[in-house]
């Protein structure tokens, strides 16, 4: 509850008499009566007035409810702060609006720290606030519950958007301070987990003004193809809820979200949370606790891997025992099937041959028969068997067969062949026949 409570309440209670303030204040500056003022006169005597009143002259602390919100294009912030019984317009400038952790709302209870001060060409009074905070929760508690809802409804703590941890990185990216015992605890799991992976620190403020950017910024950085990281932790020590809301910014959510690296947060201690975890691929209860989640054992890994080679081992040995036994049985099977097929193909063969030389001795017969009679044709029609029969053959000097007399002349000589050699002969008289009659034939 902001310090000067108990004066706002006597400010709800008083009315303010005008003419004694002006009476005061004339007395004050020992001004003359007159019997006509001015409107600025009247204006610089109201001025004056609540600039020497113990109370509203003052920076005071006004509970009310905002309404008419309105920020110019300069930045600054314009509003009604209203109760049941009044209202009275607001001013928060620029430099002072860009301090708030949390939006202003129509229909937000705030306490607001400021001065009353009038406006002379409109003769109007604001409130020009140096300080506002809500009522009932504190300011960075509002904030925390305006980003988180603002960013839930935008999906960005969406189980479906969440991106599997790889489980046997390489490259680990760490973005936290590098100072205190957060960065070294979390080396040394490292190192004691897993000294085949690499470690990338980015070192950044992680708490107080400019942390969240530099976070978001840090975070953006590290997503660079050439850093080729695997995982990405982002953590800090515990701390009170002001010191760990830097990570509940809405620059380092969103840079989360938008992480193409998966992200382990590990921010301050168990009962701890923020909207950083919120929005991580997985959160861990403390920085150690991630750094201990997202590194694989390599001890572990070892001894899995060789119980997995000895069951690979027994696994090939029952494998090639089943084989060599199916290979004795199908060899078995083979010689066996083998020989049938022989004594198989071997009785086929023996009937094939048999019939095949059937055929032959057929074939054999037929042709020698046949060769038989064209034997006893030949015979019939050999030359010579008709000179073994007394006849003979004439042939002249040159080799021809004498067919005719006109063949031969007299005084030439001849060949006679006959059935057992030749005889040479000369022709004595050649002389014609009258008529020749064929002899029958028998």
């Amino acid at each position: 509850m902001p310090p000067r409570k108990a004066k706002t309440a006597n400010i709800s209670q008083q009315q303010l008499d005008f003419s004694n303030l002006l009476g005061t204040a004339g007395r004050e500056t020992s001004a003359p009566e007159k019997s006509s003022y001015t409107v600025t006169e009247i204006t610089a005597l109201l001025e004056a007035a609540i600039e020497e009143h113990p109370v509203i002259g003052q920076s005071l602390v006004i509970q009310g409810e905002i309404s008419n919100v309105k920020r110019s294009s300069r930045g600054h912030v314009y509003y009604t702060l209203k109760d049941e019984g009044a209202s009275i317009n607001g001013i928060l400038w620029a430099s002072t609006a860009n301090r708030l952790t949390f939006d202003l709302k129509d229909g937000l209870e705030v306490y607001l720290t400021g001065r009353l001060e009038i406006y002379r060409p409109s003769g109007s009074y604001s409130i020009v606030g140096s300080k506002l905070e809500p009522v009932g929760v504190g300011a960075l508690q509002l904030a925390f519950q305006q980003i988180k809802a603002r960013l839930e409804a935008e999906g960005l703590f969406m189980e479906a958007y969440k991106q599997e941890i790889p489980e046997f990185p390489q490259r680990i990216g760490i973005v936290t301070s590098a100072t205190g015992a957060v960065i070294h605890d979390m080396l040394r799991v490292i190192r004691r987990k897993n000294p085949m992976v690499d470690v990338l620190l980015h070192p950044v403020k992680v708490q107080g003004e400019g942390a969240a950017q530099e976070i978001a910024a840090a975070i953006r950085e590290l997503n660079h193809p050439h850093y080729r990281l695997d995982t990405l932790i982002v953590g800090r020590g515990g701390g009170s809820f002001e010191d760990l809301f830097c990570f509940s910014e809405e620059p380092v959510v969103r840079a989360i979200f938008e992480s193409q690296i998966p992200v382990v947060t590990g921010i301050g201690h168990e009962p701890d949370y923020s909207l950083a975890d919120a929005a991580a691929d997985y959160s861990a209860s403390t920085p150690t606790a991630a750094a201990d989640w997202a590194v694989p054992d390599l001890q572990a890994i070892l001894e899995h891997q060789a119980s997995l080679a000895r069951e690979l081992m027994e696994s090939m040995a029952e494998v090639i025992l089943y084989h060599e036994q199916t290979l004795d049985l199908n060899a078995t099977r083979m010689v066996e099937l083998h020989q049938s097929f022989l004594e198989t193909c071997g009785h086929q063969l023996a009937q094939k041959k048999e019939r095949l030389l059937s055929r032959f001795d057929m074939l054999f017969q037929k042709k020698e028969q046949g060769l038989a009679e064209s034997v006893s044709v030949l015979n019939a029609y050999n030359p010579l068997t008709t000179l073994a029969r007394g006849y003979g053959v004439a042939s002249t000097a040159q080799g021809y067969v004498v067919r005719s007399i006109q063949q031969l002349k007299a005084g030439e000589t001849f060949e006679l062949r006959l059935a057992d050699g030749n005889i040479s002969a000369q022709v004595k008289q050649v002389q014609a026949l009258e008529s020749l009659t064929a002899p029958a034939l028998p």
